[in-house]
């Protein structure tokens, strides 16, 4: 009662401050101990309803004297990461002066151990994805069950918020990678601070800020600077130092095909972000540094990549003028190992996911991509202009190691240096390069140009001298039986690439010292140097042309095997299957190329062929080779000029002179040999004659003409003191005395000349040159041994001397005899190694002749005039008749079926005449064969004398062989002996 009393008699001041002082009271009271447990229940009910997780707050403190706040332990707890967001504390300090000048400013906020961990699963699921689609549902419900309501004029203003001080200490950001095969954590600690933060303030001391992460093996990222509202603007500068590449690279390793070992990078660069007029971004005073990056293929012994030091100095960016600007790019010996496996290069390779799929996708997108890009940079239409103003490299290397070859080879490229300047992308400029190197340790490589890419244009200079080919023999072995064991090669080159194609035009000279090239270990073709001057190429033109193609000591082995296999046929067989095949195809597809050789010149050359199908073995060699070849073209309708000459086996004169038009193939040349050692020839001779090679010289002028495929040559073949020595078995050798042929066909001097003709088409399979040259050859050699006489009957004045005819019935010389004779002496002083064997021979005509001489006796002895006589005269007439009659007991008129003449006297006539045929007829097959033996034994002596004693033969070169009775020549059969 009194309290009441007391309350009605106070003034109202008095009753208003106890009202105040109540309220303060109770204000302190409820801000102490009854809000932060309001607060923490509904923030943990309600950040739990959005993001669908358990959300633990541990205590809320209130102070509502100094207006703050503090957060303890407060975590979005996650089954993966136990923590997703969670922080140790949060304090929040409010300006009560806020209330009086209508802004929202805090004067401090503080806070300490934020974490925020998310980790990526197989799939590329990630531990907050539920939480993102809870959220979205929410979302979307609540926008179904509110209406939307009018914006407001001003809804796009920002509100009036301030803060003093923002700051994060003991935070970091924890990223787990969990989608490869073991899990990788990369761990980030991060602290930032705000300074005099506003939505509206501006002012070079307004809104500053500071961010700073750091690395989990050091390094760290800051980022500091300031920042505006309405317009928005941030500037100010970022700097990266000393940050570890390889934990960073730990989170890529199941998405990509390499490990990181070392890598170090620093960063630092002015920045400036604004939205009006537009949006620009601006990066300037850039540079970025690379240290010790090392780029390795697992299970690699050295990395593919190695960067000991890449320096950016300038670095320029503006989003506005779309111009990114690298002042000075600077890389020291940096290195390079590609590796060839059956799988593919590894360059290629190691930036692509580890799944198969997703590589060939990676693959496709880079393609179209890359063609994209090129198709702008030729038409000049690039988005953005890119201004390279200096590269440079020095100390590069670079290898490639080829594991598809057994064993592995590889290739280096050593001690580079390349400097490139003012090269830009997106517009019309012109860009200069220059760089040497060294190949394989010992080849020196330089180059420089100069050029634009839209349009492309572009010039270039480049020299190699002293390249050793050897190491690059394992990549030829791969295709054929071909290796280079030695060979330097010197190049010395102008090129220019232009316009869409790109035309491409080279212009140059090079040259090769000490070129050895063996086929399946044996010699093929050896050259002290090859000079090769005035190349042109251009493939607009799709013409190659040479001035002159310089041979200095070629030697060249061309080696037929035991199996009689020539060296393209072993070559060809050895290649891998189709490789021939897809060439030729290519080529029959597109347009053929004009190749053109304006001269090849030999000097001091050799090229030798070998025969080891042949037993004994075939050689032979063209030695000091010397001339030239000139004007050679692919074209149809061109021609060849051949000016050759040359020792063969170091000692026979050789020459070869004419033209040659390879489509269609024609040809007219003339080739000559003279003083060959035909001994060489054993092989041959052996081969198809049956005899080895006792000595002899050869001589061939041969004038070989092809028009439409068809060949024609005449030759004058001269064989000097040839003679066939020992026998040698062989199946294919001629069955015919060879050696009496190479008689019949030598001179007295001892010379074999021979024209021959040959004729064939080339077009026909069976044709070989080779093949119908010892075919003709063998066949007159052949004929001249079977046929002797008909060889010699050109000495003898067209008569064949095998047979000399005597009258029938005699062994007496007559004229004609005498004739045949001395056409045979003439021909043995021709041929003075040939000897004669002189057949006595009596034929059917010797016996009627014979008994022609016996009835002639018997009827008028030494009176006989003979029958053509005799039947004119009535005495011989008669005594004819008598002796037919008396001898044969028959009437001569029975041998008469015809009417006879009424004339007495030719009566007579044919009545003798009957009688003599009749006695002859039956006579002479009973002419006593010692006479006959006897007759032609003295046709052959008589012969003998004859030409021994008439016309001075040697008697020891004619022999007197066995006669022969009952032949078919009246008089002699000749045979030759050697």
């Amino acid at each position: 009662m009194k309290v009441t009393q007391a309350w009605k008699r106070s003034s109202w001041k008095i009753k208003t401050l106890f009202i105040l002082v109540s309220l303060y009271l109770l204000y302190v009271l409820l801000g102490f101990f009854v809000a932060p447990g309001l607060v923490r229940d509904n923030a943990r009910d309600a950040l739990a309803e959005l993001t669908g997780r358990e959300v633990v707050i541990s205590e809320v403190k209130i102070n509502p004297l100094a207006l703050s706040a503090t957060v303890n332990g407060f975590t979005i707890n996650d089954e993966q990461t136990d923590v997703l967001l969670g922080l140790n504390q949060l304090y929040v300090n409010f300006e009560m002066s806020s209330l009086f000048r209508w802004s929202w400013h805090f004067r401090q906020v503080d806070l300490d151990g934020l974490t925020v961990r998310a980790q990526r699963n197989p799939g590329s699921v990630f531990n907050f994805d539920d939480v993102i689609a809870h959220i979205e549902a929410q979302l979307a419900d609540s926008a179904d069950d509110v209406e939307p309501e009018p914006a407001a004029e001003d809804d796009g203003a920002l509100p009036n918020i301030s803060v003093g001080a923002l700051a994060l200490t003991n935070g970091d950001l924890r990223y787990t990678e969990a989608a490869g095969k073991e899990p990788h954590q990369l761990v980030l600690p991060v602290a930032f601070t705000v300074t005099n933060f506003s939505t509206v303030a501006k002012g070079e001391n307004q809104n500053g800020y500071a961010i700073r992460l750091e690395g989990p093996d050091g390094g760290a990222f800051d980022w500091d600077g300031r920042f505006e509202f309405s317009p928005f603007l941030a500037q100010g500068r970022l700097s990266i130092e000393k940050v570890d590449l390889v934990s960073l690279a730990k989170l890529a390793r199941d998405e990509v095909r390499f490990t990181v070992p070392s890598g170090e990078l620093d960063l630092q660069t002015d920045y400036l972000f604004t939205t009006e007029p537009g949006t620009r971004v601006v990066v300037s005073n850039g540079e970025l540094t690379l240290r010790a990056l090392q780029i390795q293929k697992p299970g690699e012994e050295v990395p593919s990549v190695s960067v000991p030091a890449l320096t950016v100095t300038g670095i320029a960016v503006d989003s506005e003028k779309q111009e990114i600007t690298l002042p000075e790019v600077s890389l020291s010996q940096p290195e390079v190992n590609a590796v060839l496996a059956a799988d593919g290069l590894d360059l290629a390779t190691l930036f692509l996911p580890v799944d198969p799929e997703e590589a060939e996708q990676r693959k496709q997108e880079v393609k179209e991509k890359a063609q994209e890009a090129a198709d702008r940079i030729k038409e000049a239409e690039t988005v953005w202009v890119t201004n390279l103003g200096t590269l440079k490299v020095d100390g590069n290397t670079f290898r490639f190691t080829d594991r598809t070859l057994n064993p592995p080879q590889t290739v280096s490229l050593t001690e580079g240096e390349f400097t490139l300047k003012n090269l830009i992308l997106g517009e019309e400029a012109t860009f200069t390069w220059e760089g040497k190197a060294q190949i394989q340790e010992q080849g020196a490589l330089t180059h420089s140009g100069e050029g634009q890419l839209a349009p492309l244009s572009v010039t270039a200079k480049a020299a190699l001298a002293g390249l050793p080919l050897a190491p690059l023999s394992p990549w030829l072995e791969r295709e054929a039986p071909l290796k280079v064991a030695s060979g330097q090669l010197d190049l010395d080159l102008q090129s220019a690439v232009k316009g869409d194609g790109p035309d491409i035009t080279v212009n140059g000279s090079a040259s090769m010292a000490g070129f050895n090239l063996l086929e399946g270990g044996r010699p093929l073709i050896k050259v002290n140097r090859v000079q090769v001057s005035k190349l042109s190429l251009d493939t607009a033109a799709q013409r190659v042309r040479v001035g002159e193609i310089g041979l200095t000591g070629m030697d060249m082995l061309h080696q037929v095997d035991a199996q009689g296999r020539d060296a393209s046929t072993r070559i060809e067989a050895a290649m891998p299957s189709g490789s021939g095949s897809s060439s030729a195809s290519s080529s029959s597809s597109s347009q053929p190329w004009q190749v053109t050789v304006d001269r090849v010149r030999l000097i001091g050359s050799q090229v030798r062929h070998e025969d080891l199908s042949l037993s004994p073995n075939f050689r032979i060699g063209l030695y000091q080779l010397a001339g030239t070849v000139s004007n050679l073209d692919t074209r149809p309708g061109s021609t060849a000029r051949l000016d050759l000459s040359a020792q063969v086996d170091r000692y026979a004169p050789f020459s070869i002179k004419g033209r040659l038009s390879p489509e269609p193939l024609s040809t007219d040349m003339v080739v000559s040999l003279n003083n060959y050692e035909m001994t060489s020839l054993t092989p041959y001779t052996g081969l198809y004659l049956g005899y080895k090679v006792e000595k002899g010289q050869l001589g061939v002028d041969t004038e070989v003409t092809v028009e439409k495929n068809h060949l024609n040559s005449v030759s004058d073949i001269l064989a000097d003191q040839f003679y066939l020595g020992e026998k040698v078995p062989s199946d294919e050798a001629v069955r015919a005395p060879v050696k009496l042929g190479l008689s019949v066909l030598r001179s007295r001097s001892g010379e074999i000349t021979l024209p021959v003709k040959m004729s064939g088409d080339l077009d026909d399979p069976s044709f070989s040159v080779s093949g119908m040259i010892l075919k003709v050859l063998t066949n007159i050699v052949v004929k001249a041994a079977t046929a002797p006489f008909s060889v010699l009957a050109g000495l003898a004045g067209g008569e064949n001397l095998e047979t000399i005819v005597f009258d029938p019935g005699t062994a007496e010389v007559g004229p004609q005899t005498s004739s045949s004779l001395q056409a045979l002496a003439k021909v043995l002083t021709e041929k003075p190694h040939l000897h004669i064997g002189l057949v006595g021979t009596v034929s059917a005509e010797d016996r009627t002749a014979l008994a022609d001489q016996a009835i002639g006796d018997d009827v008028a002895g030494d009176d006989w005039p003979g029958i053509d006589a005799a039947v004119l005269e009535k005495k011989w007439r008669r005594k004819l008749i008598r002796r037919y009659e008396s001898d044969y007991d028959r009437d001569v008129e029975t041998l008469v079926s015809a009417p006879l003449p009424e004339d007495d006297d030719e009566r007579d006539s044919v009545l003798a005449r009957s009688a003599w045929d009749a006695m002859v007829t039956a006579e002479a097959p009973s002419v006593d064969k010692a006479q006959l033996v006897e007759l032609a034994r003295l046709r052959s002596e008589n012969a003998k004398a004859t030409l021994v004693q008439q016309f001075q033969i040697e008697q020891s070169r004619v022999y007197l062989k066995e006669s022969k009775v009952d032949g078919a020549v009246t008089g002699l059969t000749l045979t030759l002996e050697k």
